[in-house]
């Protein structure tokens, strides 16, 4: 499904054989990761009914679809929590469509190649990050084989780097019966059954006790493991990586804005002066219509706030930690526009803030506005930051792919075009990604290929596992 590839006979239903897409099909993402989750929370170890064919499959996954569908029929506050399901819904099944591409690859090699940070994945992986991403091309081949890692190049790499990859594998496997304990002590019997964490996302490998014989269920995750997931391994190894991977994610903004943007835009980094010391919001990107003041932050959200319906959603704490983002853009662009700066002044153009994430919040709708907005004036208020700042320069928050389309659309445009219309009331609590593609069609999958080439320097370059 991933890399649109057919599925095997065996499991093609009817609409599949009649060429029908996966969507009509019923074929869904987030509901064969569920039905991962079950087999290995009730299926048995030996004997039963076998799951390999189309017919059992898509009846285990209605199964679960109905049941979800029932768990949020029984609860009790659904007309309080429509909007908040809607959001959690983003996080459960957007990610599936949009498939793991050598343009996001090579985003987070970028990002965990920086010199402040590479240094940390070989001391925790014993492998370079570039060896690291060539290990995830290499496992990625063999999942379009096979449903199981059989680890067929290391025979051939060198013995100093045989270790490292075994020791990677064991890090993110475990046994079925482990697993399914796992499951049991997360699972939620009520209006979060579908949203609860699934063991699968920390140890994509299961084996049934034999560490050396893999199966991998869900080869999405197993890469979203090992990309996304090397976060949390680094963060627990070195407290130093928290502020080393904010400072790659901000030199990744600036090369994306100088590969979109070359001859268009203007691009000013962070400046420091004075005593005590003084810091600009992290990029300033001009062109001939407005400026926009860009300020990264990497933060992420935890599972919880992400999925989990409560009287205090953990996804309004989140939103909290946003809205304090928000008002640190604004503390400096105040400053800013008072002529502070000593590298920007400003020009009567337009300036539009706009905070980049690095992760995907899915900003839209009006749980998420309404929530953001009250606890941003909360933030200006405890930062004596005057109110008419909102009016005249509306803040924009968006994820890192999104400001990838919103770039290119720009280029093609304008910034001020492009970011006063997403900032207009008829677009505001739209999706960016939505808003693009709606209003200018391309931008996002152009700015896909933006370090496209990114990954030929992983593949060409110097590996142990590939004796070059």
């Amino acid at each position: 499904m991933q890399f649109d590839q057919p599925l095997p006979e065996q499991l093609k239903n009817n609409p599949l054989r009649l060429g029908q897409s996966n969507l009509k099909a019923g074929l869904h993402g987030h509901l064969v990761e569920l039905l991962a989750r079950e087999v290995i929370l009730n299926g048995q170890s030996r004997g039963g009914k076998p799951l390999n064919t189309a017919d059992a499959a898509f009846k285990a996954m209605g199964m679960i679809h109905r049941l979800d569908d029932k768990s949020w029929g029984l609860h009790g506050s659904r007309s309080d929590d429509i909007i908040l399901q809607l959001s959690r819904i983003a996080f459960q099944q957007f990610p599936w469509q949009s498939p793991l591409t050598n343009g996001v690859l090579a985003r987070y090699h970028m990002l965990y190649a920086h010199p402040l940070v590479g240094p940390m994945v070989e001391a925790e992986f014993g492998m370079s990050t570039g060896e690291l991403f060539q290990l995830i091309l290499l496992f990625a081949e063999e999942m379009l084989q096979r449903p199981t890692l059989a680890f067929e190049f290391l025979p051939a790499a060198e013995q100093s780097i045989r270790a490292p990859v075994l020791a990677l594998s064991d890090r993110i496997s475990r046994s079925s019966d482990d697993l399914r304990t796992a499951t049991v002590e997360r699972q939620s019997y009520d209006v979060n059954w579908a949203y609860s964490f699934n063991p699968l996302r920390a140890f994509p490998l299961v084996h049934a006790g034999n560490p050396r014989s893999l199966m991998c269920p869900a080869p999405p995750i197993l890469l979203q493991r090992l990309t996304d997931g090397l976060y949390f391994d680094l963060i627990r190894a070195d407290r130093r990586f928290g502020s080393a991977i904010g400072k790659a994610f901000e030199h990744y903004v600036g090369k994306v804005v100088e590969r979109i943007g070359v001859d268009v835009f203007n691009l000013r980094e962070e400046t420091c002066w004075g005593k005590p010391e003084r810091r600009s919001v992290d990029w300033i990107v001009s062109d001939n219509s407005a400026s926009l003041f860009v300020e990264c932050k990497l933060g992420r959200l935890d599972i919880a706030s992400q999925t989990e319906i409560s009287p205090e959603p953990p996804f309004v704490a989140a939103i909290g930690r946003l809205a304090g983002n928000v008002g640190q853009l604004y503390a400096t662009l105040s400053e800013a526009l008072a002529g502070g700066y000593p590298h920007w002044k400003p020009d009567g153009r337009p300036v539009h803030p706009i905070v980049v994430t690095f992760h995907e919040w899915f900003c839209f709708g009006p749980f998420f506005y309404k929530h953001l907005d009250e606890l941003v004036d909360t933030e200006f208020e405890k930062r004596g930051l005057d109110r008419a700042l909102l009016k005249r320069h509306p803040y924009c928050v968006c994820s890192i792919a999104e400001f990838e389309g919103l770039l290119t659309a720009g280029r093609g445009a304008n910034i001020d075009i492009v970011v006063s219309e997403k900032m207009s009331a008829a677009h505001r609590q739209s999706l960016m990604r939505g808003f693009l593609a709606d209003r200018y069609p391309g931008s996002l999958s152009n700015a896909m290929g933006t370090f496209e080439d990114g990954m030929d320097l992983v593949i060409e370059g110097p590996s142990r596992l590939t004796r070059r």
